[in-house]
């Protein structure tokens, strides 16, 4: 009787779906452990991206917000560039400080932090002339020879507090319903005292509050409030020394707007701040009201790095922590929990569908009120910061890994797939008319639309079938659509060397198959790339092999 032989079938790969990017040692055989220029919107068919569209050059670019709202698409910068700021293009008067910005546009005001300083893009209500300058939200003023005066009476509850001056200007500096902050005063509990770090204490009869009720000229009418909200009076007197007068906000660096106030972090790290309700400029008004500006501690350790309105909330966040501050007026304003999970990039944080993602010290998270999840295990890299941007669909992360090198990356949450794009150091986005512009220290582009000349690739998994045997290729097949003047080439590589160049596909055909054959036998593992230029859809790939011998170590 003959022996029995032991038949070595061929096994073979047929990839109908493909999925994203997966840097992980083991992975699926639909996912790629590198690529360049792929788009999620084609999954799963592997499809290059779209071809951006250069809007402008930039002298270091820093910071792009978005202008006015109108039907167009962009056509010009609006943002910081060279420390100087932009509105579609027009050089704004008035200089800004180094470093990063954080930029909210607060009705028609793009107000610029830390500098404390607003570009108003609407014409003024008396001339109808739009300004062409930065404008700072604080206003000093200085007076002489100013006469304090107050008076109480509990019974009647009659209550006055003044300062006035011959010589002084209060109506051209002033308003009815502006909170001041008085420094200089020979006597110092006619000072305002304001804190901006817990170390500091304030005794209860202090003036933490002062606002105009009434403005002439020579006068200027308040009310004053102490630490408790009771009204408190000055010490009567007339300074013979120049005393200053001030409309003051906060050392601020994140800012965002939340139902009609702007909220800041303090540079510190140790409050938040909220405006009077539809004032961006009013951070000191502390009457009881419900329009009242508002402030709170903040107890976890560290600094602020990002804020963003979310929901009918105000999310904070520091690198370990989530903060939530509920409510809508100060009466009822709370930070009732913290959260583990912190951001280290306030620039990384967007809002798709209801879900914030952000970068962390140990990738990207999402967060939607309970506790963040990571969403990006299969990149197996750490980055140390990333701006981000959306199109509404997909987050767009331009990530600057540890030794200081940038890739952007796309994340779909509808698919759960991450794709990568290219190297370049987008530094911010914004969103305008449902399209994504992005800048670097030297441009602005629209991230669609385009029609910019690149190369795609995409690089497979070590095939080893989980078997022991050696294995060769014969062929591979691939259905594919593809433009004219596209071409699409396919390489192997076995055993981690690298990768040869197999066959050059040209276009164009539609919905067409191709058969690439392939000569090489006695591998451990192999690898499948596919280079292209110009457009073309990779819908399904199948790999045919042969099994030869075991393999003994």
């Amino acid at each position: 009787m003959l022996p029995k032989l032991n038949i070595k079938e061929n096994k073979n790969a047929n990839l109908k779906v493909f999925g994203g990017l997966d840097r992980r040692d083991k992975i699926s055989d639909i996912s790629f452990t590198d690529m360049t220029n792929i788009s999620p919107d084609a999954l799963p068919a592997i499809k290059p991206r779209e071809p951006r569209k250069k809007i402008t050059n930039l002298v270091v670019g820093t910071t792009v917000c978005a202008p006015e709202i109108t039907s167009n698409e962009l056509s010009s910068f609006t943002g910081v560039a060279n420390n100087k700021f932009y509105y579609n293009g027009k050089l704004i008067f008035g200089t800004l400080t180094e470093g990063k910005k954080s930029i909210a546009d607060f009705n028609g005001k793009i107000c610029i932090f830390p500098d404390k300083v607003y570009y108003d893009y609407y014409p003024n209500s008396e001339t109808g002339v739009v300004g062409n300058s930065l404008v700072s939200m604080e206003k000093t003023t200085t007076v002489k020879n100013a006469k304090f005066y107050s008076s109480s009476d509990e019974v009647t509850g009659s209550y006055t507090a003044y300062i006035s001056s011959s010589s002084a200007d209060f109506s051209s500096n002033f308003a009815e319903g502006d909170s001041i902050v008085i420094s200089d005063c020979s006597k110092s509990d006619n000072n305002t005292v304001t804190t901006a770090s817990r170390k500091e204490t304030v005794s209860a009869t202090a003036i933490v509050s002062a606002v105009v009720t009434a403005v002439t000229d020579t006068k200027l009418s308040l009310v004053l409030y102490n630490n408790s909200g009771e009204r408190v009076g000055f010490v009567n007197t007339t300074e013979a020394n120049p005393i200053t007068l001030k409309i003051a906000v906060p050392d601020m660096d994140n800012i965002c707007v939340h139902n009609n106030r702007l909220w800041g972090t303090s540079t510190n790290g140790e409050y938040v701040y909220a405006s009077k309700l539809g004032d961006c400029t009013n951070f000191n008004s502390f009457q009881g009201l419900a329009n009242d500006s508002w402030y709170s501690y903040i107890a976890t350790g560290g600094r602020f790095t990002g804020i963003c309105s979310y929901r009918t909330s105000v999310i904070v966040f520091k690198q370990n922590y989530i903060h939530h501050i509920y409510g809508d007026a100060p009466t009822n304003f709370s930070i009732p929990k913290q959260t583990y999970g912190g951001c280290i990039d306030g620039k990384s944080i967007c809002e798709i569908g209801g879900i914030l993602y952000y970068l962390t010290n140990t990738g990207f998270y999402a967060y939607s009120g309970g506790e963040p999840y990571s969403v990006s295990p299969q990149l197996n890299v750490k980055y140390s910061s990333c701006a981000a941007g959306t199109d509404g669909r997909h987050y767009y992360a331009s990530a600057i890994r540890e030794d200081g090198t940038c890739e952007v990356l796309v994340y779909s949450p509808e698919k759960d797939v991450w794709v990568r794009e290219d190297d370049t150091p987008f530094i911010d986005f914004c969103l305008y008319n449902g399209k994504l512009y992005g800048i670097t220290s030297d441009k602005m582009v629209m991230l669609c639309g385009g029609d910019e000349n690149f190369t795609w690739q995409t690089i497979s998994k070590r095939f080893t079938y989980d078997a022991t045997d050696y294995k060769g290729l014969s062929c591979i097949w691939l259905r594919m659509d593809l433009d004219n003047n596209s071409e699409v080439a396919v390489s192997v590589s076995k055993d981690n060397n690298e990768f040869e160049l197999c066959h050059t596909i040209s276009g164009g055909g539609e919905f067409s198959v191709y058969r690439v054959p392939i000569r090489f036998g006695k591998c451990n593992s192999f690898r499948i790339m596919l280079e292209g230029t110009g457009n073309a859809t990779v819908h399904d790939i199948e790999i045919k092999s042969y099994n030869g011998g075991r393999i003994y170590g």
